[in-house]
Protein backbone atom coordinates (compact mmCIF):
# COMPACT_ATOMS: atom_id res chain seq x y z
CA UNK A 1 0.00 0.00 0.00
CA UNK A 2 1.51 3.47 -0.84
CA UNK A 3 1.45 6.26 1.61
CA UNK A 4 0.00 8.53 -1.00
CA UNK A 5 -3.05 6.06 -0.84
CA UNK A 6 -6.80 7.46 -0.44
CA UNK A 7 -7.82 7.08 2.88
CA UNK A 8 -10.78 4.51 1.39
CA UNK A 9 -7.78 2.42 -0.72
CA UNK A 10 -7.15 -0.68 -0.17
CA UNK A 11 -5.36 -3.93 -1.23
CA UNK A 12 -5.78 -7.75 -0.89
CA UNK A 13 -3.72 -10.50 -1.11
CA UNK A 14 -4.14 -14.20 -1.61
CA UNK A 15 -2.30 -17.11 -0.83
CA UNK A 16 -2.40 -20.16 -3.22
CA UNK A 17 -1.37 -23.55 -2.41
CA UNK A 18 -0.26 -26.18 -5.46
CA UNK A 19 -1.51 -29.87 -4.79
CA UNK A 20 -1.61 -32.46 -6.63
CA UNK A 21 -4.95 -32.92 -9.13
CA UNK A 22 -5.50 -36.82 -7.89
CA UNK A 23 -4.83 -36.78 -4.13
CA UNK A 24 -4.84 -33.34 -3.89
CA UNK A 25 -2.25 -33.13 -1.59
CA UNK A 26 0.56 -29.82 -1.19
CA UNK A 27 3.21 -29.78 -4.35
CA UNK A 28 6.68 -28.09 -4.04
CA UNK A 29 6.23 -26.44 -7.06
CA UNK A 30 5.53 -22.69 -6.07
CA UNK A 31 9.35 -21.31 -7.32
CA UNK A 32 8.86 -23.11 -10.44
CA UNK A 33 5.63 -21.33 -11.10
CA UNK A 34 6.86 -18.13 -9.36
CA UNK A 35 9.81 -18.27 -11.79
CA UNK A 36 7.44 -18.17 -14.54
CA UNK A 37 5.37 -15.37 -13.10
CA UNK A 38 8.14 -13.35 -12.96
CA UNK A 39 8.66 -13.19 -16.76
CA UNK A 40 4.84 -11.45 -16.53
CA UNK A 41 5.75 -8.02 -16.04
CA UNK A 42 1.74 -7.45 -15.79
CA UNK A 43 2.02 -9.24 -12.09
CA UNK A 44 5.85 -9.85 -11.37
CA UNK A 45 5.76 -7.18 -8.90
CA UNK A 46 2.84 -8.56 -7.52
CA UNK A 47 3.85 -12.44 -6.68
CA UNK A 48 5.53 -13.87 -3.70
CA UNK A 49 7.01 -16.96 -2.01
CA UNK A 50 5.36 -18.15 1.02
CA UNK A 51 6.60 -20.03 4.43
CA UNK A 52 5.61 -23.60 2.20
CA UNK A 53 7.28 -24.63 -0.96
CA UNK A 54 3.71 -25.69 -1.94
CA UNK A 55 2.63 -22.02 -1.42
CA UNK A 56 2.58 -18.73 -3.82
CA UNK A 57 1.11 -15.22 -2.92
CA UNK A 58 -0.74 -12.59 -4.89
CA UNK A 59 -0.44 -9.46 -3.36
CA UNK A 60 -2.14 -7.18 -5.17
CA UNK A 61 -1.94 -3.35 -6.30
CA UNK A 62 -3.51 -0.30 -4.39
CA UNK A 63 -7.33 -0.61 -5.35
CA UNK A 64 -9.33 2.09 -5.37
CA UNK A 65 -12.62 0.03 -6.58
CA UNK A 66 -14.63 -3.32 -6.78
CA UNK A 67 -14.08 -3.63 -10.74
CA UNK A 68 -10.35 -2.68 -10.22
CA UNK A 69 -10.26 -5.60 -7.46
CA UNK A 70 -12.06 -8.36 -9.93
CA UNK A 71 -9.35 -7.29 -12.57
CA UNK A 72 -6.87 -7.36 -10.50
CA UNK A 73 -7.49 -11.02 -9.08
CA UNK A 74 -9.05 -12.82 -11.83
CA UNK A 75 -6.43 -11.54 -13.96
CA UNK A 76 -3.66 -13.07 -11.60
CA UNK A 77 -5.96 -16.65 -11.62
CA UNK A 78 -6.19 -16.82 -14.58
CA UNK A 79 -2.55 -16.71 -15.54
CA UNK A 80 -2.08 -18.97 -12.22
CA UNK A 81 -4.36 -21.42 -13.49
CA UNK A 82 -2.65 -21.68 -16.61
CA UNK A 83 0.85 -22.18 -15.29
CA UNK A 84 -0.41 -24.78 -12.90
CA UNK A 85 -1.72 -26.97 -15.81
CA UNK A 86 1.12 -27.21 -17.77
CA UNK A 87 2.69 -28.30 -14.53
CA UNK A 88 0.07 -30.81 -14.02
CA UNK A 89 -1.06 -29.68 -10.82
CA UNK A 90 -3.63 -27.68 -9.59
CA UNK A 91 -3.73 -24.34 -7.73
CA UNK A 92 -6.50 -24.27 -5.37
CA UNK A 93 -7.65 -20.98 -2.91
CA UNK A 94 -8.56 -23.21 0.07
CA UNK A 95 -7.65 -22.72 3.30
CA UNK A 96 -6.39 -25.84 3.84
CA UNK A 97 -5.34 -29.05 1.87
CA UNK A 98 -7.73 -31.74 1.87
CA UNK A 99 -4.75 -33.73 2.54
CA UNK A 100 -1.52 -34.45 3.68
CA UNK A 101 1.50 -36.62 3.72
CA UNK A 102 3.73 -35.99 6.72
CA UNK A 103 5.85 -33.02 6.84
CA UNK A 104 5.58 -30.20 4.22
CA UNK A 105 8.66 -29.26 1.69
CA UNK A 106 9.57 -25.33 3.27
CA UNK A 107 10.51 -22.64 1.85
CA UNK A 108 14.16 -21.92 1.57
CA UNK A 109 15.22 -18.70 3.60
CA UNK A 110 16.63 -17.19 7.08
CA UNK A 111 13.37 -15.40 8.15
CA UNK A 112 11.46 -18.71 7.62
CA UNK A 113 14.21 -21.03 9.18
CA UNK A 114 13.88 -18.35 11.90
CA UNK A 115 10.13 -19.08 12.39
CA UNK A 116 10.51 -22.69 12.38
CA UNK A 117 12.92 -22.84 14.77
CA UNK A 118 10.57 -21.24 17.43
CA UNK A 119 7.14 -22.76 16.22
CA UNK A 120 9.13 -26.09 15.99
CA UNK A 121 6.13 -28.88 15.72
CA UNK A 122 3.69 -26.47 14.99
CA UNK A 123 5.29 -25.71 11.68
CA UNK A 124 4.26 -29.28 10.74
CA UNK A 125 0.93 -28.66 10.80
CA UNK A 126 0.89 -25.25 9.34
CA UNK A 127 -0.30 -26.22 6.14
CA UNK A 128 -2.87 -22.87 5.76
CA UNK A 129 -3.77 -20.47 3.15
CA UNK A 130 -5.48 -17.19 3.67
CA UNK A 131 -6.83 -14.32 2.55
CA UNK A 132 -5.78 -10.87 3.97
CA UNK A 133 -7.14 -7.39 3.48
CA UNK A 134 -5.49 -4.16 3.88
CA UNK A 135 -7.83 -1.49 4.35
CA UNK A 136 -6.15 2.51 4.79
CA UNK A 137 -6.20 4.17 7.49
CA UNK A 138 -5.03 8.30 8.01
CA UNK A 139 -2.74 7.13 11.29
CA UNK A 140 -1.83 4.48 13.62
CA UNK A 141 -4.06 5.77 16.24
CA UNK A 142 -6.90 6.06 13.88
CA UNK A 143 -6.10 2.87 13.13
CA UNK A 144 -6.10 1.46 16.73
CA UNK A 145 -9.56 3.29 16.67
CA UNK A 146 -11.24 1.39 13.75
CA UNK A 147 -9.43 -1.76 15.54
CA UNK A 148 -11.59 -1.68 18.57
CA UNK A 149 -14.58 -1.19 16.47
CA UNK A 150 -13.78 -4.06 13.93
CA UNK A 151 -12.98 -6.58 16.82
CA UNK A 152 -16.75 -7.73 17.70
CA UNK A 153 -17.64 -8.45 14.33
CA UNK A 154 -14.49 -11.08 13.71
CA UNK A 155 -16.28 -13.90 14.44
CA UNK A 156 -18.98 -13.47 11.70
CA UNK A 157 -16.13 -12.20 9.31
CA UNK A 158 -14.28 -15.85 10.04
CA UNK A 159 -17.71 -17.14 9.36
CA UNK A 160 -18.28 -15.79 6.34
CA UNK A 161 -14.78 -16.50 5.04
CA UNK A 162 -14.79 -20.23 6.10
CA UNK A 163 -13.32 -22.32 3.02
CA UNK A 164 -11.32 -24.97 4.75
CA UNK A 165 -13.38 -28.48 6.22
CA UNK A 166 -10.82 -30.99 5.13
CA UNK A 167 -7.49 -32.44 6.87
CA UNK A 168 -5.57 -35.73 5.90
CA UNK A 169 -8.58 -36.91 4.13
CA UNK A 170 -11.19 -36.55 6.18
CA UNK A 171 -13.98 -34.00 6.90
CA UNK A 172 -13.33 -32.52 10.21
CA UNK A 173 -16.72 -31.66 10.97
CA UNK A 174 -15.61 -27.55 11.31
CA UNK A 175 -16.18 -24.97 8.62
CA UNK A 176 -12.84 -23.81 9.02
CA UNK A 177 -10.26 -26.33 9.94
CA UNK A 178 -7.31 -23.22 9.04
CA UNK A 179 -8.61 -21.37 12.11
CA UNK A 180 -8.33 -24.24 14.60
CA UNK A 181 -4.51 -25.05 13.54
CA UNK A 182 -3.96 -21.73 13.77
CA UNK A 183 -4.68 -20.92 17.09
CA UNK A 184 -1.40 -22.96 17.97
CA UNK A 185 0.28 -20.09 17.66
CA UNK A 186 1.32 -17.43 20.63
CA UNK A 187 -0.82 -14.81 19.02
CA UNK A 188 -3.93 -15.80 17.21
CA UNK A 189 -7.38 -14.63 17.34
CA UNK A 190 -8.77 -11.57 18.12
CA UNK A 191 -6.61 -8.47 19.50
CA UNK A 192 -7.01 -7.24 22.82
CA UNK A 193 -8.31 -3.90 22.79
CA UNK A 194 -6.33 -0.59 23.14
CA UNK A 195 -6.21 2.61 24.09
CA UNK A 196 -3.97 4.20 21.51
CA UNK A 197 -1.31 3.49 18.94
CA UNK A 198 1.35 3.77 22.01
CA UNK A 199 -0.07 1.07 23.39
CA UNK A 200 -0.35 -1.02 20.64
CA UNK A 201 3.30 -0.56 19.73
CA UNK A 202 4.39 -1.00 23.20
CA UNK A 203 2.29 -4.64 23.85
CA UNK A 204 3.18 -5.93 20.23
CA UNK A 205 6.73 -5.37 21.14
CA UNK A 206 6.89 -6.99 24.74
CA UNK A 207 5.40 -9.97 22.45
CA UNK A 208 8.54 -10.00 20.05
CA UNK A 209 10.87 -9.48 23.11
CA UNK A 210 9.61 -12.10 25.54
CA UNK A 211 10.29 -14.60 22.24
CA UNK A 212 7.12 -15.24 21.61
CA UNK A 213 7.54 -13.89 18.10
CA UNK A 214 10.63 -13.21 16.20
CA UNK A 215 9.17 -10.15 14.79
CA UNK A 216 5.68 -7.84 14.73
CA UNK A 217 5.31 -8.95 10.96
CA UNK A 218 5.08 -12.05 12.62
CA UNK A 219 2.11 -11.47 15.34
CA UNK A 220 -1.10 -13.22 13.87
CA UNK A 221 -3.99 -11.55 15.03
CA UNK A 222 -7.22 -11.68 13.22
CA UNK A 223 -6.55 -7.84 12.34
CA UNK A 224 -3.93 -5.86 13.43
CA UNK A 225 -1.86 -2.58 12.16
CA UNK A 226 0.65 -3.07 9.56
CA UNK A 227 4.15 -2.92 10.28
CA UNK A 228 5.16 -2.16 6.61
CA UNK A 229 2.05 0.02 5.70
CA UNK A 230 -0.22 2.68 6.90
CA UNK A 231 -3.12 0.31 6.73
CA UNK A 232 -5.24 -1.78 9.19
CA UNK A 233 -5.27 -5.72 8.09
CA UNK A 234 -7.75 -8.05 8.33
CA UNK A 235 -6.47 -11.83 8.48
CA UNK A 236 -9.54 -13.59 9.77
CA UNK A 237 -10.42 -15.25 6.62
CA UNK A 238 -9.81 -18.47 4.59
CA UNK A 239 -7.98 -18.39 1.11
CA UNK A 240 -11.55 -18.37 -1.18
CA UNK A 241 -12.24 -21.21 -3.89
CA UNK A 242 -12.83 -17.58 -6.44
CA UNK A 243 -12.03 -14.56 -7.13
CA UNK A 244 -15.81 -13.06 -6.19
CA UNK A 245 -15.62 -14.13 -3.10
CA UNK A 246 -12.65 -12.97 -2.44
CA UNK A 247 -13.65 -9.35 -3.48
CA UNK A 248 -16.97 -9.84 -1.44
CA UNK A 249 -14.81 -10.55 1.93
CA UNK A 250 -12.67 -7.52 0.66
CA UNK A 251 -15.39 -4.87 0.12
CA UNK A 252 -17.06 -5.87 3.74
CA UNK A 253 -13.78 -5.28 5.26
CA UNK A 254 -13.18 -1.85 3.86
CA UNK A 255 -16.44 -0.91 4.51
CA UNK A 256 -15.73 -2.12 8.25
CA UNK A 257 -12.65 -0.33 8.52
CA UNK A 258 -14.17 2.72 7.37
CA UNK A 259 -17.23 2.82 9.36
CA UNK A 260 -14.89 2.12 12.54
CA UNK A 261 -12.71 4.86 11.79
CA UNK A 262 -15.65 7.06 12.53
CA UNK A 263 -17.85 5.18 14.92
CA UNK A 264 -18.21 6.23 18.33
CA UNK A 265 -16.37 2.88 20.08
CA UNK A 266 -18.66 -0.45 21.67
CA UNK A 267 -17.66 -1.44 25.58
CA UNK A 268 -14.46 -3.34 24.75
CA UNK A 269 -16.19 -7.09 24.52
CA UNK A 270 -14.44 -9.51 26.38
CA UNK A 271 -11.38 -11.36 24.68
CA UNK A 272 -12.42 -15.08 26.50
CA UNK A 273 -15.32 -14.17 24.77
CA UNK A 274 -14.21 -12.95 21.03
CA UNK A 275 -12.17 -16.21 21.83
CA UNK A 276 -14.80 -18.82 21.95
CA UNK A 277 -16.96 -16.91 19.32
CA UNK A 278 -14.23 -17.78 16.84
CA UNK A 279 -14.13 -21.25 17.95
CA UNK A 280 -17.84 -21.70 17.10
CA UNK A 281 -17.64 -19.33 13.95
CA UNK A 282 -14.82 -21.92 12.85
CA UNK A 283 -16.48 -25.37 13.53
CA UNK A 284 -20.03 -24.01 12.56
CA UNK A 285 -19.66 -21.27 9.76
CA UNK A 286 -23.00 -19.67 9.00
CA UNK A 287 -25.20 -22.59 10.40
CA UNK A 288 -24.39 -21.32 14.45
CA UNK A 289 -24.76 -18.78 16.81
CA UNK A 290 -22.51 -15.78 17.84
CA UNK A 291 -23.03 -12.49 19.65
CA UNK A 292 -24.70 -10.07 17.74
CA UNK A 293 -22.71 -7.08 18.76
CA UNK A 294 -25.31 -4.60 18.00
CA UNK A 295 -27.78 -6.07 20.43
CA UNK A 296 -25.17 -8.06 22.52
CA UNK A 297 -27.05 -11.00 22.39
CA UNK A 298 -26.93 -14.55 21.46
CA UNK A 299 -28.32 -14.56 17.33
CA UNK A 300 -28.39 -16.86 14.65
CA UNK A 301 -25.20 -16.21 11.98
CA UNK A 302 -27.46 -15.46 9.48
CA UNK A 303 -28.61 -12.55 11.55
CA UNK A 304 -25.44 -11.07 12.67
CA UNK A 305 -24.52 -10.78 9.09
CA UNK A 306 -27.25 -8.91 8.74
CA UNK A 307 -26.90 -6.89 11.48
CA UNK A 308 -22.89 -6.02 10.05
CA UNK A 309 -24.75 -5.36 6.11
CA UNK A 310 -26.81 -2.63 8.38
CA UNK A 311 -23.82 -1.40 10.33
CA UNK A 312 -21.64 -0.73 7.03
CA UNK A 313 -24.24 0.23 4.61
CA UNK A 314 -23.64 3.81 4.46
CA UNK A 315 -19.80 2.89 3.57
CA UNK A 316 -20.62 0.30 1.43
CA UNK A 317 -23.49 2.89 -0.57
CA UNK A 318 -20.82 5.53 -0.65
CA UNK A 319 -18.02 3.23 -3.00
CA UNK A 320 -21.06 1.77 -5.32
CA UNK A 321 -21.18 -1.28 -3.55
CA UNK A 322 -24.20 -1.58 -1.61
CA UNK A 323 -26.15 -3.42 -4.35
CA UNK A 324 -23.18 -5.64 -5.18
CA UNK A 325 -22.45 -6.62 -1.14
CA UNK A 326 -25.91 -7.06 -0.72
CA UNK A 327 -26.64 -9.92 -3.34
CA UNK A 328 -23.24 -11.58 -2.65
CA UNK A 329 -24.07 -12.11 1.15
CA UNK A 330 -28.21 -13.07 0.28
CA UNK A 331 -26.24 -15.75 -2.23
CA UNK A 332 -23.80 -16.74 0.31
CA UNK A 333 -26.12 -17.04 2.79
CA UNK A 334 -28.59 -19.17 0.80
CA UNK A 335 -25.61 -21.34 -0.88
CA UNK A 336 -23.19 -21.87 1.92
CA UNK A 337 -19.73 -21.21 2.10
CA UNK A 338 -16.58 -22.17 0.15
CA UNK A 339 -16.85 -25.06 2.82
CA UNK A 340 -20.50 -25.94 1.67
CA UNK A 341 -18.96 -25.67 -1.93
CA UNK A 342 -16.30 -28.35 -1.01
CA UNK A 343 -18.67 -30.73 0.78
CA UNK A 344 -20.83 -30.80 -2.04
CA UNK A 345 -18.26 -31.70 -4.37
CA UNK A 346 -16.63 -34.29 -2.35
CA UNK A 347 -20.20 -36.52 -1.33
CA UNK A 348 -20.76 -36.25 -5.27
CA UNK A 349 -17.64 -37.72 -5.91
CA UNK A 350 -14.79 -38.25 -3.56
CA UNK A 351 -12.26 -36.16 -4.52
CA UNK A 352 -12.22 -36.09 -8.41
CA UNK A 353 -15.07 -34.22 -7.80
CA UNK A 354 -13.49 -31.84 -5.35
CA UNK A 355 -10.35 -31.42 -7.76
CA UNK A 356 -12.68 -30.01 -10.43
CA UNK A 357 -14.03 -27.79 -8.25
CA UNK A 358 -10.98 -26.42 -7.02
CA UNK A 359 -9.86 -26.28 -10.77
CA UNK A 360 -12.79 -24.49 -12.33
CA UNK A 361 -12.98 -22.40 -9.46
CA UNK A 362 -9.56 -21.10 -10.20
CA UNK A 363 -9.38 -21.44 -14.00
CA UNK A 364 -13.21 -20.30 -14.47
CA UNK A 365 -13.05 -17.68 -12.27
CA UNK A 366 -16.68 -15.71 -12.42
CA UNK A 367 -17.05 -11.94 -14.61
CA UNK A 368 -16.90 -9.12 -12.43
CA UNK A 369 -20.18 -8.32 -11.11
CA UNK A 370 -21.91 -4.62 -12.43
Amino acid sequence: MSTAASETAFGIEEEFMFLSSDLLRPMAAAEAARLELLRDPAVARYVGAEFLASQLEHSSPVLASRQQAFEALNGFRERLGRIAESMGVLAAGTGAPFDTDGWPAPTPGRRYERIRESVRAVADDHQLNALHVHVNVPSRDAGVHALNGVRPWIPVLLALGSNSPFWHGRDTGFASWRALLARRWATSGCPPHFRDAADYDARAARIVDVGASVDLACIAWDARLSERFPTLELRVFDAQLDAESSVLLAILARALVVTSLTAAPLPPAPSELLAAQLWLAARDGLHGRLVNPVSGELDAAAEVVRALLEHVQPALQAHGDGGFVEAALAQRLREGTGAEHQRAAFRAGGAVKLSALLHHSLVQAPLPTP
